[in-house]
């Protein structure tokens, strides 16, 4: 205790030593004031008496440093001395310090920006007071379960509170005679009092309130124009009239993690919804205790209400909310190794950064050496002139740190305003917390130790003689630390370079490939109903609706086919693992495939030809023979040489039904543009209960763009209050093609930046080579060397550094880009010719520019001053 008092006092000294020198001088100026009154009354004369007193007492500055050093804590007052003295020698040389820092706030402002990225959207912590003690739970495995299960685990009261969401909820916003869509979080009546969530203006739902709603900033700010007065108004959502209790702040971070932001939050009404369970643990409590708990009120469930083959029971799951518990949620696997990838890539950069500066310290270093030499002679360590090189590199890299925090708040504020192609809405809230601070923290001083140690180790090496004589030339190029650092580097960016160019080549490859039909003649026309308008009591009124937009669409001049369809390609999917049995042979075959309903004209108005068979006609209805047609995979699969049209089969989840295959479709792709080909079986759509969710394909004969006004409005009087959002096909990749998007732009970027990086390090070790060689090139060209033949020296060592660089480099990219086989589409290689050529050719021009000024610096060395030189 005694030891933490003391440095508590010391750093309270630290922080308030301008007034501790203050008073120490007062009290300084006080004793010899008082020894020059007693000399005085002595007999001694006043200023011979103040003089003496003066003396007597000795050096004031000496009885401060002693009287200091008490309280100081001193490698912390070294620390500072170096610092400040760095900042006078930068100061001297700005140009120098303006490089270095320039490199590291790229390098380490791309670090942190992507890591700032990378936590937000992985590990987000929820707005929620005290949100450790916040679990979420899995019943049965299962990520949600019914609102029945939910009220009888509240009332069993094993926690302080608990809560329910679903964030995959679609309401009708009516606005005057404007219906458009908004993402709904459904959520308890006791959701906002469990989290104890903050808000910008209001308050959250109430218990047992039906017809409040909250808005999320950013629905608040963009569709109603940041309101003040927004409290109490009325929305009419799903028919329905809701009045707005509150509004949530722009940095609420939803419970669900994943950036995930609902427009508006409602209070769950009915008993079928389906919420996550989530719980406030009592103090004491820990995860275990809680799974226990949770076994004993499932077990109780099970008994009270059983399932048939299901049991709540099993895969009972509990996990935190905050940090990497966030990850045991449902993630897809590819989305954590792309922010890995990304991770990876901008070590890399920072890498190539910190390399950069190295070699401008070692540069920086042997221009000082004999600086260095003198301080040594006169009796510093060598330990001492370390201590001062990497106080040197400290204060480097925290500026640059400071800079790349400034890149990261600008990097977070232009991704503030980018809209995602997902189906439901994302926000991340990507600003400063402690894990940034720590990681910046982390950043600095392991790029201040490498920048730093390389410099300051081959300082202290150097023969101290013949530093003070002066001796050491260069002449002839040698592979010395320097150029191996630069050829590193141009190896590191090439390998940037290489991922981020098959990236690009990736994007042009699926933005051009073929998906299997036709985006360039169809539009796709989503229309939302009203579920409480069409229950499932009234069918038909659904479907009345349905056969009036097939009817008035077909009309619609320049409309060549119209189809209905449960699902749209690359936009949504349906994936079934099942045992499939076949007329043709008695033994099952266990297979997954894509499902889909379409209606009739659907591979006609899409484009996809019918290779064998019939399309489905207005005759295959629920009461008609069950039908299917199947792609030609799954043909080929299954039936193997065997013609399917007009033969059977029956999966086990369909139990007895026996499907007649009627017709085989090519292939296309189901969900992504990458993907391997599936299998996949459609059935009728007007054989099967649908959803209120209507998609319709439209193909004209024309361009689609001027179609999406008429057909809205078509779909617009048949139910005023459904929401319509009609689009060509071709702007509805925006999701199949976001992978690629992003790898382009993040590995693209942080390619040219490593490029970059890499140009001015090779331009750094050039332009001190001909500095060094000033005295030789002088002396060639009195020799009688012409203009060529000094560019031919300039150019023979870029070329050595390039060619260094660009083999070990592109060997280095053969093995690295193979992970990225995951993100790209099939037949494109990771090792893709057009890549590594595009990859030479650009390396190639960057190192001419780099290499163009420091031979026109070479050309221009005269003799006569180069001989005299040094």
């Amino acid at each position: 205790m005694s030891f933490l008092r003391e440095l508590l006092l010391r750093f309270r000294w630290l922080l308030g030593r301008s007034r501790f020198n203050s008073e120490l001088a007062d009290e300084i100026q006080f004793h010899i004031e008082s020894r020059a009154a007693e000399l005085e009354q002595a007999g001694i004369p006043s200023g011979e008496a103040l003089s003496k007193a003066r003396r007597e007492f000795g050096s004031r500055r000496r009885a401060a440093e002693d009287t200091s050093s008490a309280w100081q804590i001193q490698w912390l007052e070294d620390l500072f001395s170096d610092l400040r003295y760095a900042a006078r020698a930068f100061r001297r040389n700005p140009g120098f310090a303006a490089t270095a820092i320039f490199c590291l706030a790229l390098g380490i402002g791309a670090n942190i920006t992507i890591f700032n990225v990378t936590t937000s959207f992985l590990f987000s912590e929820p707005s929620a007071r005290d949100s450790a003690s916040v679990i979420a739970i899995w019943e049965g495995g299962n990520s949600g379960s019914s609102l029945t299960d939910y009220k009888f685990l509240r009332d069993s009261h094993v926690f302080d509170s608990t809560a329910g969401i679903n964030v995959e909820r679609e309401v009708n916003w009516r606005a005057g005679d404007q219906t458009s869509r908004l993402y709904a979080g459904v959520v308890t009546d006791d959701f906002f009092t469990t989290l104890d969530v903050p808000f910008l203006l209001g308050r959250g739902i109430a218990p047992r309130e039906t017809d409040t709603a909250v808005l999320s900033y950013g629905a608040w700010r963009g569709k109603f124009n940041g309101d003040l007065a927004i409290l109490g108004r009325k929305l009419v959502l799903d028919g329905r009239i809701f009045t707005i209790a509150g509004v949530l702040p722009a940095n609420h971070r939803s419970i669900v993690g994943f950036a995930i932001s609902p427009d508006v939050y409602l209070p769950v009404t009915r008993d079928e919804d389906v919420v996550q369970f989530y719980a406030r643990m009592p103090k004491g409590m820990t995860m275990p205790m809680a799974r226990a708990q949770l076994l004993s009120v499932f077990g109780q469930l099970d008994r009270i209400h059983p399932k048939e083959g299901w049991k709540r029971t099993n895969q009972v799951r509990v996990t935190g909310v905050t940090g990497f518990d966030v990850l045991n949620q449902e993630i897809p696997g590819g989305v954590a190794a792309f922010f890995a990838m990304l991770m990876i890539v901008v070590g890399l950069v920072l890498l190539i950064a910190c390399t950069n500066v190295a070699g401008l310290l070692l540069a920086r270093a042997s221009s000082r050496s004999h600086e260095l030499a003198i301080r040594l002679s006169l009796g510093a360590t060598r330990r001492r002139i370390i201590r001062h090189l990497l106080a040197e590199s400290l204060l480097l890299c925290a500026l640059g740190s400071v800079a790349g925090l400034v890149i990261d708040i600008a990097c977070a504020m232009i991704i503030d305003k980018v809209t995602f192609p997902l189906p439901i809405p994302i926000h991340p809230v990507i600003s400063p917390d402690w894990r940034l601070l720590w990681y910046s923290f982390g950043a600095v001083l392991v790029s201040a130790l490498f920048c730093g140690l390389l410099s300051a180790a081959k300082s202290v090496r150097r023969d101290v003689n013949q530093a003070l004589k002066q001796e050491e030339r260069q002449t002839g190029h040698a592979w010395d630390l320097r150029s191996v650092l630069v050829a590193g580097q141009l190896a590191a960016s090439i390998v940037l370079l290489t991922a981020g160019l098959l990236f690009v080549h990736n994007l042009l490859r699926a933005a051009s490939s073929d998906p299997g039909f036709d985006v360039h003649h169809t539009i796709w026309a989503y229309m939302r109903l009203v579920p409480e308008r069409y229950t499932d009591a009234d069918q038909n009124k659904q479907l009345a609706v349905v056969h009036s937009a097939l009817e008035q669409l077909r009309v619609l001049p320049g409309v060549d086919s119209v189809a209905i369809t449960r699902r749209v390609p690359l936009n949504d999917n349906c994936v079934i693992g099942t045992a499939l049995r076949t007329d043709v042979s008695a033994t099952p075959l266990q297979v997954s495939y894509e499902c889909n309903d379409v209606g009739p004209d659907y591979f006609h108005t899409i484009g996809t030809p019918i290779l064998r068979g019939r399309e489905f006609s207005v005759a295959d209805r629920k009461s008609s023979q069950p039908v299917v047609i199947v792609n030609e995979t799954l043909a080929r699969t299954v039936f193997g040489k065997v013609d399917p049209v007009g033969h059977t089969i029956k999966s086990d989840l369909t139990g007895a039904e026996t499907q007649l295959i009627v017709g085989v479709a090519k292939d296309s792709k189901y969900f992504t543009l990458g993907e391997r080909q599936r299998l996949a079986v459609y059935q009728p759509y007007f054989a099967y209960r649908q959803p209120v969710n209507l998609h319709f394909l439209i193909r004209t004969s024309s361009s689609p763009a001027g179609y999406a006004k008429p057909i809205s409005d078509i779909l617009g009087r048949l139910d005023p209050t459904a929401a319509i959002e009609t689009k060509p096909m071709s702007q509805a990749l925006g999701l199949a093609l976001l992978p690629s998007q992003a790898g382009a732009v993040m590995l693209g970027a942080m390619g040219i930046l490593g490029l970059l990086l890499a140009a001015i390090g090779l331009y750094g070790v050039l332009l001190y080579s001909i500095s060094r060689r000033t005295r030789e090139i002088g002396l060639r060209v009195a020799l009688g060397a012409t203009p060529f033949d000094v560019l031919r020296i300039i150019g023979r060592q870029s070329l050595a550094l390039v060619a260094s660089g660009m083999v070990v480099g592109l060997t280095l990219a053969f093995f690295a880009t193979k992970p990225l086989t995951l993100f790209l589409i099939p037949g494109l290689s990771t090792f893709d010719p057009g890549a590594v050529l595009a990859v030479m050719g650009l390396l190639g021009a960057v190192a001419v520019l780099a290499t163009l000024v420091p031979a026109i610096r070479a050309l221009r060395i005269d003799p006569m001053t180069a001989l005299r030189y040094e």
